[in-house]
């Protein structure tokens, strides 16, 4: 299992300016690789082959010969993806942007352990870089990346993933807008992960880029104001896209880390994918509800789940979700859930919506399991705020505090209080 690990880099300014150095060679080097690959098909030779390229880009770049390699590597990868698409009848192109600065591909020949035991970067003959990460024997590549401002390390590595149980408990996954995971086990034991945090990150970017829009429209394109903007746009957008994706990584931890406490050994995630398609043409949700629908971030939900549970050892599927939320699993009777409550109108029965999703997941594919007493735990993805009751509370940071045990005396008290 191979995964990339970011680490950001403490440079000084002198190394700063080595490593901008090298990323200008480096785009100098991605422009030859274009312009060489575009002759060639211009004079009617085809596409040109990688080792074609490497002979002719030789001895022409003050870079490693490995990162000159990854480079070519990286333009044949992007040319072959690009023909792909175009034959799936995309509208794609080839590479042919001339660049200033381009990420610094190293292979394992360029990679070194330094005395102190971390990743040491050759950046070209004679120089070399010390990048502060600890160095380990399954590193397969590295790259130097200028993300937000800095200079950041991604390391991609082999990981032995954990054995697969052969027996274990089976549970299903909800994914939701709400709640980005909700998971349920066939001995009726389920978890809630709240993604209120996502939601409130989003509406306060979907508000403040309402308020750029409109100061835009103000302005005349092209000026210093107008430049500005867009730079304080696109510094939102790329805030925001950070704060989603760690709290989406802790929702997910929190999950499969409750999932390997339970020793479950298989998943059946469900795949709400389209679900946001013909909302208004078919007049299913208001345009509130469109928009958060539409930003649901469910493709990044399942790749995280998918390789954390393979980390841990747990075997994932994918299946429909179609009619889990309404259904009703002692009556099978459809109706319309509000709020976080199901309650059936047919027979009375009422679980947690999500919960009972959950489980309603792990029926598609294993119908014969008998339906359990549903007992639902929430915990959020990160915990922000926390109230305190008297005494302190003891459980741990991420437990709700509805779900705190306070003794009976105790909570007289309080109320008296």
């Amino acid at each position: 299992m191979i995964k990339a690990r970011h680490h950001i880099l403490q440079t000084t300014p002198e190394q700063c300016d080595l490593l901008k150095q090298v990323q200008q060679e480096a785009a100098g080097c991605w422009n030859a690789i274009v312009a060489e690959a575009k002759a060639h098909y211009d004079a009617g030779g085809g596409w040109i082959s990688k080792n074609d390229l490497q002979k002719r880009l030789k001895g022409r770049f003050d870079l490693h010969s490995q990162t000159v390699q990854g480079l070519v590597d990286r333009f044949c990868g992007n040319r072959r993806t690009a023909a792909e698409n175009r034959r799936m009848g995309l509208d794609k192109n080839y590479p042919w942007r001339e660049k200033r600065f381009v990420t610094v591909p190293f292979k394992q020949m360029a990679i070194r352990c330094s005395a102190s035991g971390t990743v040491q970067l050759t950046l070209k003959a004679g120089i070399r870089f010390d990048t502060g990460f600890p160095f380990s024997d399954g590193i397969h590549t590295c790259e130097i990346m200028w993300r937000h401002g800095r200079y950041v390390l991604s390391c991609t590595a082999e990981y032995q993933p954990a054995e697969p149980a052969e027996q274990g408990l089976r549970a299903g996954i909800d994914i939701g807008e709400i709640h980005p995971v909700a998971v349920c086990a066939e001995n009726g034991a389920g978890l809630v992960v709240s993604g209120r945090q996502i939601r409130s990150a989003k509406q306060q970017r979907n508000k403040s880029l309402g308020t750029f829009a409109k100061r835009l429209s103000r302005c005349k394109k092209g000026s210093r104001r107008w430049k500005k903007l867009r730079r304080a746009k696109a510094r939102l957008r790329a805030k925001t896209d950070r704060q989603v994706r760690d709290l989406l990584h802790h929702a997910t931890r929190k999950a499969i880390d409750w999932c390997r406490e339970q020793g479950v050994s298989e998943l059946v995630i469900g795949n709400p994918a389209g679900v946001e398609k013909n909302t208004r043409k078919a007049k299913r949700l208001n345009r509130k509800a469109r928009q958060k629908v539409s930003q649901m971030e469910t493709g990044r939900i399942k790749q995280y789940l998918s390789y954390k549970a393979e980390e841990a050892g747990i075997q994932t599927c994918l299946v429909v979700e179609r009619g889990t939320s309404r259904d009703c699993p002692v009556c099978g009777s459809q109706n319309r859930a509000r709020g976080r409550l199901f309650v059936c109108a047919a027979c009375g029965f009422s679980a947690h919506r999500d919960g009972k999703a959950g489980f309603m997941m792990l029926w598609k594919k294993h119908p014969q399991i008998p339906l359990p007493q549903l007992r639902i735990e929430h915990r959020q993805a990160y915990p922000k705020y926390r109230k305190r009751l008297s005494p302190a509370c003891v459980d741990g940071p991420d437990v709700a505090p509805s779900s705190l045990a306070i003794p009976g005396p105790l909570l007289g008290e309080h109320i008296a209080a």
